[in-house]
């Protein structure tokens, strides 16, 4: 799922409704998906993982 920094106070009870499932979350830098990661942190979502921004991704990426 894409949900952007900006909507996930509104978005995400609805589109991640398992606060158990494990939650992947990335950005252009970093900064943004800090700040995802800390907003889904206190909203009771347990299994967040920020892999920061895809700028420094050091592995292959796909691209459309």
């Amino acid at each position: 799922l894409n949900i952007p920094d900006s909507e996930i106070l509104d978005k995400a009870k609805k589109m991640l409704p398992d606060k158990d499932k494990k939650l992947l979350v990335y950005c252009r830098s970093g900064l943004r998906s800090k700040e995802a990661c800390k907003a889904l942190t206190e909203m009771g979502y347990r299994n967040v993982y920020d892999f920061g921004g895809i700028l420094s991704w050091p592995f292959e990426i796909e691209t459309r």
